[in-house]
């Protein structure tokens, strides 16, 4: 009896021995199996990447230069061409005279106007800035050649726009420096005359004060005069 109870917890042992071996080994082959299948998605990403060809800079066509005939001047810095193409000039903004939520800007309709005698039923050749060709309206961005003369530079140059300084250009130090001799030489819209209607308004303003706020109001005229010249009358 003790004989067949002793063979008994023997093959208990053994079966159970063969189950935990069966496991290991089971458990073996799966790290085994796992390793490999990790080892090769590595290898096919890897060779993925290697054989990826990345997206190419933009290869979008440059618009025609020209040359063009413009054919309507809508305010100081936008004009119409004779193929339906609405250029809106880069690095120059001119006061507005069509927006819909302001009224027409003291020499709006001044630049808007040189523009027309510079520009209006003259051909003309576009140069862009890369990778900026169009605003969020669709128009063309461009600097505007009227022969060698361009278009952007003489309407700051003439004080009838500013300079652009919102985002950057490749000719932004040029018309920054353009705005600052026209505003030290008072042209156009930096110009400050008596023949200005707000000129008129100060005037009638000084004649109702009393001496002492003439007096105060004469000192501080003299210090920003000093201070901004462009603030002194020009006839």
């Amino acid at each position: 009896m003790q004989f067949l109870k002793d063979r008994f917890i023997l093959f208990v042992i053994i079966i159970t021995a063969v189950i935990i071996l069966g496991m290991f080994v089971v458990h073996k082959l799966r790290e085994s199996r796992n390793r490999s299948d990790t080892a090769t998605k590595s290898g096919q990403s890897s060779t993925a990447e290697n054989k990826t060809i990345p997206f190419p800079p933009s290869t979008q066509p440059l618009p025609p230069k020209g040359p063009f005939r413009v054919t309507h001047v809508i305010d100081g810095d936008t004009i119409v061409l004779d193929n339906g193409d609405t250029v809106r000039l880069i690095g120059v903004d001119a006061p507005e005279i069509h927006h819909p939520e302001i009224p027409v800007q003291r020499f709006g309709q001044e630049s808007a106007e040189f523009l027309r005698r510079f520009a209006e039923g003259f051909e003309c050749t576009l140069e862009y800035e890369s990778g900026n060709l169009r605003d969020k309206y669709g128009r063309l961005l461009a600097y505007v050649f009227i022969g060698d003369r361009l278009a952007n530079a003489e309407i700051i140059r003439r004080g009838y726009g500013y300079a652009y300084t919102r985002f950057p250009f490749s000719r932004q130090a040029e018309f920054i420096s353009l705005e600052r001799e026209a505003r030290e030489s008072q042209s156009g819209l930096w110009s400050l005359s008596p023949r200005d209607g707000r000129v008129a308004n100060l005037v009638k303003r000084y004649d109702s004060l009393n001496m002492e706020g003439r007096k105060k109001l004469d000192e501080i005229l003299k210090e920003l005069a000093r201070k901004y010249p462009v603030l002194r009358f020009s006839q």
